[in-house]
């Protein structure tokens, strides 16, 4: 019994532990605490649309309380009062219909800024999950390496012992140990370091237990096709509609002047103090009514107020010729980045494996007593440069191309 509630709780801390890879990002993502926040903002902005068709909705009170007078002839008389008031706003100079258009684009701003920030987090997560499979990558390079430095070590002591070879031999192999054994140390520590960021991005305590399954593979060209760099970015509508929003603004001030409509009515009782009637029917009182309401002056508030709306609608103009502008930079230089990238894998890749023939090639001929210590130290050290490099380059690729499909992401939404 004991052996099978063993089992059972291996079972259920082996479930609970989260598992990452390539295809539960998006999901995984959701709960980020900025794309939270974010989210919460959309549905703030959602909840304030619809301001035109309110507008036009009776505003109705209902009131009720008693008062009990003190002073002069109806001293410590106590008297309820209350009743039922309505309001209807019949024109306003449109100024509901601008109002109503600015929650709508506001509205359109806080969605594009829901998606733009869950893509941003998702490419920092790619990068990162990137970052974590190159580690584990160099960590399998540097293990490979120790083990060859000791069967390095082991050969250096039989070639001490036959007198072919001096106690420097065994120095160098030892040296390379260490060496060796510090970089791995600090390649877990960073390892620890970006499997925290994960946990972060994703919305989860640091310290908690993650399966990262991720692996910087030899990238295929129809990946890069697949990519969409020519559509409208999200971060220039959403400058567009900032800009929309400021002219909506200078509409708004400019209309400072406009006369309004409103129609009342209320059915409202009284107190004596109010109305002298002894009688409560008489203190009853129904009314129907408008009241007309035309600004004048108004200190120059309104022109003033208007005067810095059009500036900013100006100064949104400049920027959304800006943001194109930079967009278009980056989405070159995101296509430029991935293209290189792709070129210099294929590069590394032959390097690497004409370096494990060179040290493969070296190793022999030292176990035959052709090359000694240096050499074999000189072609294990160009081995491991030529490994890490390939395994740079692939890490370089998935980042340009986290930033390429970063932009495509947002592109034709």
């Amino acid at each position: 019994m004991k052996y099978l509630l063993s089992i059972l709780m291996t079972f259920s801390l082996a479930y609970a532990v989260e598992k990452v890879d390539a295809n539960n990002l998006e999901q995984l993502v959701n709960d980020n605490p900025n794309v939270q926040s974010y989210l919460e903002r959309l549905k703030s902005a959602e909840q304030l649309k619809g301001r035109l068709t309110r507008s036009f909705l009776p505003k109705v009170t209902l009131s009720y309380g008693h008062e009990k007078f003190t002073t002069g002839p109806y001293y410590n008389t106590n008297q309820p009062y209350g009743g039922v008031e309505a309001s209807l706003n019949v024109f306003h100079s449109g100024k509901d219909k601008i109002e109503n258009d600015k929650r709508e684009r506001e509205a359109e701003i806080a969605k594009i800024d829901s998606e733009m920030t869950k893509s941003l987090v998702l490419a920092e997560l790619r990068k990162s999950l990137s970052h974590y499979a190159y580690l584990e990558e160099i960590c399998l390079i540097t293990k490979d390496a120790i083990k060859q430095n000791n069967v390095n070590l082991k050969r250096a002591q039989k070639r001490i012992q036959a007198g072919l070879a001096t106690r420097t031999d065994l120095l160098d192999f030892k040296q390379q140990e260490v060496q060796l054994s510090q970089e791995l140390a600090t390649l877990e520590f960073e390892l620890g370091v970006t499997q925290r960021l994960v946990n972060t991005l994703l919305g989860s305590d640091p310290k908690s237990d993650l399966i990262i399954s991720f692996m910087n593979a030899h990238p295929q060209h129809s990946d890069e096709e697949s990519l969409h760099l020519n559509g409208k970015s999200l971060i220039t509508k959403r400058a567009e509609l900032t800009q929309e929003v400021a002219k909506l603004d200078l509409k708004q001030n400019e209309r400072w002047w406009a006369p309004s409509l409103d129609v009342y009515a209320y059915a409202l009782r009284f107190t004596q103090k109010e109305r002298e009637y002894t009688s409560t029917g008489q203190r009853n009182d129904v009314t129907l009514g408008f009241k007309f309401t035309f600004p004048i002056f108004d200190g120059g508030e309104g022109r003033t107020v208007a005067k810095s709306s059009l500036a900013l609608a100006r100064a949104q103009e400049g920027l959304v010729r800006s943001k194109n502008l930079e967009i278009q930079r980056n989405t070159q230089d995101a296509l430029k980045r991935l293209e290189l990238a792709h070129n210099l894998i294929h590069g590394s890749e032959e390097n690497a494996k004409l370096m494990s023939e060179y040290r493969a090639g070296i190793l022999t001929e030292y176990s035959k007593g052709v090359k000694n210590s240096p050499d074999v130290l000189q072609a294990s050290q160009r081995w491991i440069q030529a490994q890490t490099r390939y395994a740079e380059v692939k890490k370089n690729y998935q980042f340009a191309k986290v930033d390429a499909v970063y932009l495509s992401s947002l592109q034709g939404k």
